[in-house]
């Protein structure tokens, strides 16, 4: 294929609805993906699990590496707006193809894997939860048509437009703060166990391992979504000034929020954390133990309501990057169609959808015949979510590496403090945590390893094999 005919296909995609999400849309669409409610029932449980009761202080080391890490981001995004997020930052700043296009692989498996392990998370969480509230077992078939609701959920609203997505993002993500922060405080009141063990790291339970491992598939997942809003570049209003303040935004509401629905779960268990753990849903569990089966009920639908539409909005933002991925060459052209009447990426939507579906059946199928129905689904989105959170420390460490670069491609004086080394050490610290978590996996969870490798192998080869037909923005043309 010539560069001519290239240029000409790209000349007929259309483009992204423009001005569509305003400020506050942004920062609860990132909000509602980081999902409030999965720090009391999926995002929590696995770090106590791991990590014991310094699961919230787990979450407060992972949140202030963030903050750090969120200086990049920061300075990208008032730059660079553009539907490629991450990968285009790269891009910007090392005018490389091979390392940029990676980028934007190992982003999308970082969408892709997130939704199908909270796919699988909402039929586990009722199939555990029955079990906590009224001793019932939810029968296989029906976990399977739990966990394709989210698939089908995002088909329906990614294919409608962006609009939509932030407008239920919006409700949703309020709803979650409300009644969790109540919730926690009611447990804490009532429970009169305060104490400061959570926030010392020599309880861990499993020591380093377990809390890096706490802070991997626990902390760092549930802080994932903050700069979900990258992808929304060429749809936000005033892109270069909204975007930057709503990653700082949503980060501090989820870390302050996180941070203390989890102690809130930690300390109102006291003697009993092992036993509270032990019913793999430890926040329903204690809310019927202190506030009875009415408020546990209600907590238990809240949860299932808030993780079915977290992953349904994120679609949105792996079809974007499946759409950017396509414009610049690596996935057919036809994937960067867009709507004309809904102004979605909607062939790529599409794409994802099916992606998603086959993930999920296969997890399923593949963990659940081997570990049996609860052991099997747990470790099932565990692996995925150890798998992707990999993956998005991988693509935030060559995203925070390359601001140095970028700033001296556009001529920008170097704060060394601010631009070089407090990206460094989250680079770092984020460094540490991937090898902790890998270093001490075993069991199922070795399933991580194997899913890693083999997407960094497929990203290669497909990047390769599509080296000929590769677009790179300029520098002047993603800053313009």
């Amino acid at each position: 294929m010539s560069d001519k005919t290239i240029s000409g296909e790209a000349q007929s995609v259309q483009t992204l609805r423009k001005d569509a999400v305003k400020f506050w849309g942004l920062v609860f669409y990132a909000v509602s993906i980081i999902f409030p409610a999965g720090a009391f029932a999926v995002t929590g449980v696995t770090a106590m699990v791991f990590g014991g009761v310094t699961a919230p202080l787990a979450f407060l080391i992972a949140g202030a590496t963030l903050f750090l890490a969120i200086i990049a981001v920061y300075v990208f995004s008032e730059k660079v707006a553009n539907a490629g997020g991450y990968f285009k930052f790269v891009e910007a700043a090392t005018q490389n193809k091979y390392i940029s296009k990676s980028v934007g692989f190992w982003h999308l498996f970082w969408v892709v894997g997130d939704i199908v392990g909270a796919s699988i998370v909402v039929g586990w969480f009722v199939y555990v939860s029955l079990i906590a509230l009224f001793n019932y077992t939810l029968p296989f078939y029906a976990v399977v048509l739990l966990s394709l609701i989210v698939p089908v959920l995002y088909l329906v609203i990614g294919y409608l437009g962006i609009r939509i997505a932030t407008r239920t993002a919006l409700f949703i993500g309020l709803m979650q703060i409300v009644f969790f922060v109540i919730l926690g405080s009611g447990l804490l009141i009532l429970s009169h166990n305060h104490s400061l063990a959570a926030f010392n790291i020599a309880n861990s339970t499993n020591g380093l391992y377990g809390f890096f491992l706490a802070m991997v598939i626990g902390a760092f997942l549930a802080y994932g979504g903050y700069g979900s809003v990258v992808s929304l570049g060429e749809e936000a209003h005033l892109p270069k000034t909204s975007l930057k303040k709503a990653i700082v935004a949503a980060l501090l509401i989820m870390v302050a929020f996180d941070t203390f629905v989890v102690y809130s779960i930690v300390a109102s268990s006291g003697a009993n954390f092992s036993t509270v753990v032990g019913s793999f849903a430890p926040g329903i569990y204690l809310a019927q133990q202190y506030m009875g089966i009415d408020v546990a009920f209600l907590a238990f639908l809240i949860v299932i309501f808030a993780q079915i539409s977290s992953p349904v909005i994120f679609g949105n933002s792996g079809a974007r990057t499946i759409f950017a991925l396509a414009r610049d060459g690596v996935f057919p052209k036809s994937l960067a169609k867009v709507h004309r009447k809904y102004q979605s990426p909607h062939i790529a939507t599409i794409w994802l959808f099916i992606v998603l579906v086959v993930g999920i059946l296969a997890t399923l199928a593949g963990f659940v015949s081997a570990l049996g129905v609860s052991n099997g689904l747990f470790y099932g989105f565990s692996a995925w979510f150890t798998a992707i959170t990999v993956f998005t420390l991988l693509y935030h460490i060559i995203t925070n590496q390359s601001l140095a670069f970028f700033l001296k491609r556009i001529k920008t004086k170097i704060n060394v403090p601010f631009h070089i080394i407090g990206p460094a050490i989250a680079s770092i610290i984020m460094a540490i945590a991937i090898y902790y978590s890998l270093a001490g996996l075993s069991g199922p969870l070795l399933v991580a390893d194997f899913m890693i490798v083999v997407w960094i192998v497929l990203g290669i080869i497909i990047i390769y094999a599509r080296r000929n037909y590769l677009k790179v923005d300029t520098v002047e043309e993603l800053t313009k």
